[in-house]
């Protein structure tokens, strides 16, 4: 017995360092689009707000359809399909580097979506099994470093070489960081996750986490699509300012999003999600009526920050929810996300039109009101006390 529960902590382990590494490769790839793609967007496809918001919804839709998808799958292994899944991702990056017309990087952007949005709930999903309960925070925390560390080495290559590489150049290497992804997912064990989930699990006592990962869906898309956008729009924030931008917000959310996961263990979910929420109202409201760019910065930052909270979400799920109906129920989470994040960029493009950019960030302090409110209403349960 002895020997078998080693054994089994060096699969573990090695596990581990698998998901890690693909993590780390994915996001550095993916760390180069986001330095780049609003300049692209702006200086080389010249494209407006409302053809913004049409993109990212058609973007985020592959999200509303991942419950689906994910159903019809189900009984491939989680590496096999996360494999899959990235190598769309390359896909897309690749076809970013062959174009500079809109309508093409509109497809090009459904592919790698697909790809994503396949792989998110596979990896947290992954990475919960690996793990006792009172550390799961600990580990999605982890995780999210290794995102963001290499998230902050795509960006920092940005920065190096801003003069001296084309966008073309920059997703090429975006797809390759991926594909290195993709390769190392093949490695990791097939068997950490019961073999007969269901394939769909639509449960009432799931409704508070559907309904908060849909306002989530509201609050990120906001962000994601408009932000960094509205900088660059409004204010001509360059390509250096915000590679310079992501890079400090992922210098710092890699060195907190495992401290957020251990606080999560320490105090729950509930009391994490609780102050985050309080303190994203005044981000967005801050965002809509302060017009200075440098504070603009800052609250961009502070945001992505609060984010980190989320884990609290993945955490609350796997405290209420059947281990049978873990992966399935997270990607029906990821498909009520995405039932806003594909209204959101449309709805966001036209007010900016008509109101200017101001009224989507009043929305968004909106929808995190409400998100603060149904938190409330969370009943975390005591951990069993072990007997005297």
């Amino acid at each position: 017995m002895h020997i078998k529960n080693k054994q089994l902590a060096i699969r573990r382990v090695r596990d581990l360092r698998l998901i890690a590494s693909a993590v780390f490769f994915l996001y550095s790839g993916f760390g180069i689009y986001l330095a780049t793609f609003n300049n692209f967007a702006v200086g080389v496809i010249h494209m407006q707000p409302e053809q913004l918001g049409v993109l990212e919804a058609l973007r985020e839709f592959p999200g509303l359809a991942m419950a689906f998808v994910l159903a019809i799958a189900m009984h491939i292994a989680e590496p096999l399909l996360g494999c899959a899944a990235l190598m769309l991702l390359s896909a897309g990056f690749t076809g970013y580097s062959q174009t500079e017309n809109y309508a093409p990087i509109v497809f090009y952007s459904v592919v790698w979506s697909v790809g994503l949005h396949v792989w998110m709930p596979l990896q947290s999903a992954m990475t919960l099994a690996l793990f006792d309960e009172h550390e799961k925070g600990k580990r999605l925390g982890q995780m999210g470093a290794y995102a963001g560390l290499g998230t902050s080495v795509g960006i920092v290559l940005v920065l190096i070489f801003t003069k001296s590489v084309s966008f073309s150049t920059w997703y090429m290497t975006a797809s390759a960081l991926v594909m290195v992804s993709a390769i190392m997912v093949l490695f990791i064990r097939r068997d950490l996750t019961p073999p007969d989930k269901p394939r769909m699990v639509l449960k009432r006592k799931y409704g508070l986490y559907y309904a908060l990962t849909f306002l989530e869906g509201c609050r990120k898309q906001v962000f994601i699509t408009f932000a960094v956008y509205a900088m660059v729009r409004e204010y001509d924030a360059s390509l250096k300012a915000v590679a310079m931008l992501m890079l400090i917000n992922n210098v710092t959310n890699l060195l907190a999003a495992p401290v957020v996961g251990r606080l999560i263990d320490r105090i729950g979910e509930k009391r994490v999600l609780m102050t985050s929420y309080a303190a994203l109202i005044f981000v967005f409201l801050g965002y809509a009526l302060i017009q200075d760019l440098p504070v603009l910065y800052v609250l961009y930052c502070l945001d992505s920050l609060l984010y980190l909270s989320t884990y609290g979400l993945t955490t609350y799920l796997n405290r209420i929810a059947d281990s049978r109906d873990l992966v399935p129920s997270l990607s029906m989470g990821v498909t009520m996300n995405h039932v806003a994040a594909v209204a959101v960029p449309l709805v966001g493009g036209f007010l900016w039109g008509a109101l200017g950019y101001q009224a989507a960030f009043i929305g968004g302090a909106v929808v995190v009101v409400i998100s603060l409110n149904l938190v409330r209403r969370m009943i975390i349960k005591p951990e069993p006390q072990c007997s005297q």
